[in-house]
């Protein structure tokens, strides 16, 4: 019913806010249907939700930050790899993620943020073609966004190019897609790691929502 309740007020409201609020009208729907799902069987590390479930819209959603799975499994992953985005830092996100912004914005990460057509971002550019100096970041993060680009090699050499020696792509792509990403990456030079949902105990795949065959892959320029 939680389901059915945000997609209607959504689908209802939307058209009579303007477009520069919708993503505070969202979060406030989100908030309300959040607390009539506070419980604790399921846990969000990325707003510190206790709900007695999350919601499918379309997959394991949290009503109160908007995450999905793939947001929940990296910020479980930073938990436990904090030196991924441990300050000071330059970071690159590309196209950013609202659950994660608790994560991106904490003292001591120089962000920057870039998408092809979002209000919200600081430069509007293309991933493909990165204006940005060699070497001008210690890290860049891009969330199922290079499943979307045409070119992907491309966007991957310049992800590659735009990081520093040592520098970091934190990457990840649907379930089905993760094969050809890695590979892509191994072919733009970088040296990978894959540290997947598998790794956690049953309980926590569970607890968290995740997807047990999901996959965040960490590209490093050496």
């Amino acid at each position: 019913m939680s389901t059915v309740i945000l997609h209607r007020l959504r689908t209802a409201v939307r058209p009579l806010v303007p477009r520069r609020f919708h993503g505070r009208l969202t979060r406030t729907i989100g908030f309300i249907v959040a607390l009539g799902l506070r419980g604790n069987r399921v846990e969000c590390p990325c707003c510190g939700a206790k709900l007695r479930r999350f919601i499918e819209y379309p997959s394991l959603y949290c009503p109160r930050c908007g995450s999905y799975e793939r947001h929940r499994l990296l910020a479980l992953q930073l938990r436990a790899h904090p030196a991924l985005l441990a300050p000071p830092i330059k970071l690159l996100q590309v196209s950013p993620d609202r659950p994660l912004e608790r994560l991106v914005t904490r003292p001591g990460i120089e962000r920057v943020s870039i998408d092809v057509d979002n209000p919200q971002v600081e430069l509007e550019m293309d991933v493909r073609e990165l204006t940005f100096e060699d070497g001008s970041f210690d890290a860049a993060l891009a969330l199922h966004v290079l499943c979307e680009v045409d070119e992907r090699e491309r966007a991957l050499s310049e992800l590659h190019r735009v990081l520093r020696l040592g520098g970091h792509a934190i990457l990840q792509e649907p379930v089905d897609g993760q094969p050809g990403l890695l590979a892509d990456m191994e072919a733009a030079g970088f040296a990978t790691e894959v540290l997947g949902a598998a790794a956690l105990e049953p309980i926590a795949i569970s607890r968290y929502g995740l997807i047990a065959d999901e996959e965040t892959l960490i590209g490093r320029r050496i």
